[in-house]
């Protein structure tokens, strides 16, 4: 991969979708706009900190009046990419970070995001580059970026449910380790 920066500017369109069964699921951004398209596939603890990190900049250009849910009840998956999105976007790769910020003149966010690039050490161990610059860019209206918190939280929401202790998914019986397995939770 090269190191120019491909920058969509303003998106047309910028949303996340799950794709599979729980468990099993893969996560990415699709992004469009006059200059391209764009596939960002995440990790779901990545698009849970870019939720976080979306609803972090809501608030402050707010002034604080946004309110995140902590539960969910009937979760509606969002659409998914539409039937017109290519199945070979201009840039597509597996991030390893993002950046977002806030421009108050325009009144829209940007994200920035960096593809994950391994190295192959002397003895034969793969380890992430740390290094590695951003090479997708995209803006999207403060209506797109609440448009795409509201999707990627109805995503998380439909997963398997976590443990209020540790966080983790749980199966059948979940022995936390924050309980020192002495207290299995069950799903009820």
């Amino acid at each position: 991969m090269n190191d120019d920066l491909f920058d969509l500017g303003r998106a047309e369109l910028f949303d996340a979708e799950a794709i599979g069964q729980p468990g099993n699921r893969r996560f990415r951004l699709f992004v469009r706009s006059r200059r391209g398209t764009a596939s960002l596939w995440l990790e779901r603890e990545q698009l849970e900190r870019l939720s976080l990190a979306i609803d972090q900049v809501l608030a402050e250009i707010s002034g604080g009046e946004m309110l995140r849910p902590e539960a969910m009840a009937n979760v509606m998956l969002p659409p998914g990419a539409p039937d017109d999105f290519p199945v070979q976007p201009d840039i597509e790769f597996q991030v390893s970070a993002m950046q977002l910020g806030y421009d108050e003149d325009q009144d829209v966010m940007l994200l920035r995001a960096a593809p994950l690039e391994l190295i192959e050490q002397d003895d034969g161990e793969l380890t992430v580059r740390e290094d590695v610059e951003p090479q997708f860019s995209a803006l999207m209206s403060r209506g797109q970026a609440m448009q795409l918190n509201s999707h990627i939280l109805n995503i998380l929401a439909s997963g398997r449910p976590r443990c209020p202790f540790c966080g983790r998914p749980m199966e059948e019986k979940h022995v936390c380790e924050k309980q020192n397995g002495y207290h299995p939770v069950g799903l009820n």
